[in-house]
């Protein structure tokens, strides 16, 4: 690791909590996949990849996720070629149950490509309602819509913009809005080893003024009483509590919404009401989540 985030690190989390996350970024990272629900359930999942002669485990926190173990070319699955599963890691399955969406609601992905929890989204609501998938680039949406088409989702509608130019077509049309926010992704390390060279402590401040802005994008696109869910693949006080600090003085109609409703999450929440997860601890890719409810 660079010397600027180790001291970072040491700094905001202490010597020996910056250690262990180190060590874990320096091992292989599990994968981890999601159910299609909508066409199979969990154990039927483990019990056809079983077959196929895949090593399969539960997930540690999400009901629908499996790990597995040694495999080939995920592509070449028949499971995945039926759209039977989705390849995402435990956390951001986390992000989608943190924002909870409910069939026939309006439900806006600010940043969706590549699309996990657009279809995450969808799957969560039945396929019934709305899932606006927003992304710059057109040739990220167009495989987010092969995903969707694989995976059997009607509710996915893709758009091409600037998420941080959508309030006047889309202002307070949403019940909820997931800003999974272009980040320094330092909590996927594991996963791309060499982005640790390739960042430097500027980029943080950077990223951290284009978060802000797209917050205040996702303030003025939720209704009054509806939810906007921050995340982030990182590990970085800037960029998640700092943020979450800002925005909250800027919007005083806001407030967090620590997730009650579901005992996993619960159970990883600071007493702040955010979650961060570290691989270290929780075995899955460091990410931070929040859930701020539009008061009426």
């Amino acid at each position: 690791h660079p010397i600027w985030l180790v001291q970072k690190w040491i700094d905001e989390l202490g010597w020996e909590t910056a250690k262990a996350l180190c060590e874990s970024n320096n091992a292989a990272p599990p994968t981890a996949i999601r159910t299609n629900t909508m066409r199979i359930s969990p154990t039927d999942l483990a019990q056809q990849l079983e077959n196929d002669g895949v090593q399969v485990g539960t997930s540690l926190w999400a009901w629908e996720g499996l790990r597995i173990g040694e495999y080939g070319s995920i592509g070449a699955m028949p499971a995945f070629q039926a759209g039977l599963f989705q390849v995402q890691d435990e956390s951001s399955m986390l992000v989608g149950h943190l924002l909870n969406p409910q069939p026939g609601e309006t439900v806006m992905d600010m940043c969706s490509a590549p699309g996990g929890k657009a279809t995450h989204a969808a799957t969560l609501m039945e396929d019934r309602g709305t899932v606006l998938a927003v992304d710059l680039h057109q040739h990220k949406l167009e495989l987010l819509a092969k995903s969707a088409q694989r995976l059997g989702l009607k509710s996915i509608t893709t758009l091409q913009g600037d998420a941080r130019d959508l309030s006047h077509e889309y202002d307070g049309r949403c019940d909820a809005v997931l800003l999974d926010a272009p980040c320094s992704g330092l909590g996927v390390l594991r996963r791309k080893p060499d982005l640790r060279w390739r960042k430097e402590i500027a980029d943080i401040k950077e990223l951290r003024d284009l978060q802000r802005t797209l917050l205040t994008s996702a303030a003025t696109l939720v209704k009054p009483g509806g939810r906007v869910v921050y995340s982030t693949c990182t590990v970085s006080m800037e960029e998640n509590q700092e943020n979450v600090q800002w925005f909250l003085q800027r919007y005083p109609n806001f407030r967090i919404d620590t997730p009650s409703e579901s005992r996993v999450l619960s159970s990883v929440a600071a007493d702040a009401g955010w979650i961060q997860l570290f691989p270290h601890v929780h075995g899955t890719d460091g990410f931070f989540m929040v859930r701020l409810r539009k008061i009426k």
